[in-house]
C-alpha cells in the first residue's frame, strides 16, 4: 500500500511540474517572461522604461510615439530627447508587450517636449544673424538699412529663390523700382495750363534749358545702381520667441562699424601716420597688428600691411552720376628722341588750360568714394597739347666702387676745404670697380689724388677713384659697370688707406651718396 501511495505523489508532483512548465512555454512563447532568450532594455534619457522582446523595433515604436504627438498637437513638435536600447538574458524577467511599451515611452515623451518653436525667417550677413517673424519683417528690415543711401524710393529689396538653393533658403538683392510705378500723370489740360501760366517759371525754364541743352539728354545723373556689397541670405527655421528680433534694433546692430582686419598694400608715398588717416584708424593701431617698433619704421611700395578699418555688417555700394565744371590739360603730344637718355626732355611748345563740363560715374561704398570714371564730357573752351621732345634711352647706374668698407667721410667742406666726394675705410690691396661703364679718361698719378683713375660715362658724368696702390686699367680702354680697375691704397694726400670716389655732372662735383647706395 505505501509503494502505490508514493507512486501516485510523485505522479501529482510531476503533473505539478509538467503544468509549471506549460505555463512558463505559454509566457515565453507570448514573450510576456523571459526564461533563457535574449530580450531588450529600453532606455529613455537615460532612465529603464522596460525590457521588450528581441524582435520589437525600438526605433520604430519611438517614431510612432512621435507622431501621435505631433498629431495630437496644434503647434509645431519641439523635443529633446535621447533613447537606446541594450540586449541582456536574464531568467524569469517580465517583457513589456509593444502596446505597453509606446504608452510608456509617450509618458517619457511628453516630459520632454521643450518651449514650443514659432517659425521665424533669419538673415544671415556673413557672421551676423538677425531673426524676424515675418519676410515682410525682413523686406522692412533690409529697406530700411538701403533708405539711408536712397532718399527717394528709387530701389526695394527683392528677396528670391535661386536655382540650385536648398529649399528654405532665399537671397535678398537691391533691384529699382519701375519708375512707371512712381510716376504721376499730369493731365494735359493741366500741362497746358502750367506752360501758359509759367507754373512759377520752373517748368518754363527746364523747357528752354532742355533745348539749349541737348547734350544732357546724353548724361547720367543721379543714382544709377545700389546694391548690398556682401551676400544676404535669408532662410527659414523654428526658433523660441524670445529669440525673435525687432527691426529697429537690428537696423542698428548691422549698420553700426566694427573694427574689421584688411589687408592694405603699401603705395608709393606712403607713411604710417597718412595710412592711418585715411583710414579712420591710429598709427598705434597699426604698429600692433604688424609689430612694429615704431612709428617711423621703414614700409616699401609692394608690401602688405594690417589695417584695422571699421566697417557695419552690411555695407551698401551706390553709383551716382555726377555733373561739373573743371579746368583740363590735355595729354602732352611726345616725340620721341632715341639718342636722349629719358633723363633729358624738352618743351617745344607749351600747352594751354582748357576749361569742360564732365559727368562721371562715382561709385561710393559706405559713402566713401572707391572709384571714378569719365562718361560724357562737352569741352566749352579746348585745351591745347604742350608738344614735348622726350629721351627713350635708359641711362646707366652707378653702384658702390667697392665690396665692404667702412665710411669715413662725407661730400662737402671738410677742415676748411671742400671734399668733393666720399670716403671708405679699406685694407691696401681691396679691389676697386668701375661704378658704371664707361671710357677710361686718365689713369695714373697726380699729386694729391695719388693712383687714380677717370671714367667717363655715356650719359655725360664722369667717376673718379683716387689714392689706390695699383691700377688696371689704362686711357681709352672701356671698361664694364663691376669691372675692377684698380687696387686701393694710400697714395697722394692720404691720411690711410681707403678709396675716394667722386661723380661730377657737367663739370660740377655731386654727392655720390645721392646716386649709389652706400
Amino acid at each position: 500500500m505505501q509503494k502505490i501511495k508514493l507512486t501516485k505523489k510523485v505522479i501529482i508532483e510531476l503533473f505539478v511540474i509538467a503544468g509549471l512548465f506549460l505555463v512558463l512555454l505559454f509566457f515565453a512563447v507570448s514573450q510576456k517572461v523571459a526564461i533563457g532568450q535574449k530580450y531588450q532594455q529600453v532606455y529613455f534619457n537615460g532612465e529603464l522604461v522596460g525590457n521588450v522582446a528581441n524582435h520589437v523595433s525600438v526605433d520604430d515604436a519611438v517614431h510612432e510615439v512621435r507622431r501621435e504627438l505631433a498629431a495630437e498637437s496644434d503647434e509645431p513638435l519641439c523635443m529633446d530627447y535621447e533613447y537606446s536600447s541594450s540586449k541582456a538574458n536574464h531568467w524569469f524577467t517580465s517583457l513589456m508587450t509593444e502596446d505597453a511599451l509606446n504608452e510608456a515611452l509617450k509618458e517619457k515623451m511628453k516630459v520632454s517636449e521643450i518651449e514650443t518653436q514659432v517659425r521665424a525667417y533669419t538673415v544671415a550677413i556673413e557672421g551676423y544673424r538677425g531673426n524676424f517673424k515675418s519676410m515682410d519683417e525682413v523686406t522692412e528690415f533690409l529697406n530700411t538699412v538701403k533708405n539711408e543711401a536712397d532718399t527717394e524710393g528709387q530701389f526695394t529689396t527683392q528677396i528670391s529663390k535661386e536655382a540650385g538653393h536648398i529649399s528654405g533658403i532665399y537671397t535678398a538683392q537691391l533691384t529699382e523700382v519701375d519708375p512707371k510705378e512712381n510716376t504721376e500723370v499730369i493731365p494735359e489740360e493741366t500741362l497746358a495750363d502750367q506752360v501758359s501760366a509759367g507754373a512759377n517759371g520752373a517748368f518754363t525754364y527746364q523747357m528752354e534749358y532742355a533745348m539749349a541743352n541737348p547734350k544732357d539728354d546724353s548724361y547720367e545723373t543721379g543714382t544709377l545702381g545700389l546694391e548690398f556689397i556682401e551676400n544676404v541670405e535669408v532662410y527659414e527655421k523654428y526658433i523660441s520667441e524670445d529669440a525673435l528680433s525687432d527691426v529697429e534694433t537690428q537696423v542698428e546692430e548691422v549698420t553700426k562699424e566694427k573694427e574689421t582686419n584688411k589687408i592694405y598694400v603699401v603705395e608709393s608715398g606712403d607713411v604710417l601716420s597718412v595710412i592711418a588717416m585715411d583710414h579712420d584708424t591710429t598709427v598705434a593701431n597699426i604698429m600692433a597688428l604688424n609689430g612694429f617698433d615704431n612709428a617711423e619704421v621703414r614700409i616699401y611700395p609692394g608690401q602688405e600691411i594690417i589695417i584695422a578699418v571699421p566697417e557695419p555688417d552690411l555695407s551698401l555700394r551706390i553709383k551716382k552720376g555726377e555733373v561739373y565744371e573743371e579746368d583740363y590739360n590735355a595729354e602732352p603730344t611726345i616725340i620721341k628722341n632715341d639718342e636722349w637718355y629719358t633723363t633729358k626732355q624738352v618743351v617745344h611748345q607749351e600747352g594751354t588750360t582748357g576749361h569742360r563740363e564732365r559727368n562721371d560715374i562715382v561709385t561710393y561704398e559706405n559713402g566713401i568714394e572707391v572709384a571714378r570714371e569719365l562718361a560724357h564730357e562737352t569741352i566749352m573752351v579746348e585745351s591745347t597739347p604742350a608738344i614735348i621732345e622726350q629721351g627713350t634711352i635708359t641711362p646707366p647706374t652707378y653702384i658702390k666702387p667697392l665690396a665692404g668698407g667702412h665710411f669715413t667721410s662725407g661730400f662737402g667742406r671738410r677742415w676748411g676745404r671742400m671734399h668733393k666726394g666720399v670716403d671708405w675705410g679699406c685694407p691696401i690691396g681691396t679691389t676697386v670697380y668701375a661704378s658704371s661703364a664707361g671710357t677710361v679718361v686718365s689713369a695714373g698719378y697726380s699729386k694729391g689724388y695719388g693712383n687714380n683713375v677717370v671714367i667717363s660715362h655715356p650719359d655725360g658724368r664722369m667717376t673718379r677713384y683716387a689714392h689706390n696702390s695699383k691700377l688696371l686699367v689704362s686711357a681709352g680702354q672701356w671698361v664694364e659697370q663691376g669691372q675692377s680697375i684698380a687696387l686701393s691704397g694710400s697714395t697722394g694726400r692720404s691720411t690711410g688707406p681707403h678709396v675716394h670716389f667722386e661723380i661730377y655732372i657737367n663739370g660740377v662735383a655731386v654727392n655720390p651718396l645721392n646716386y649709389i647706395g652706400q
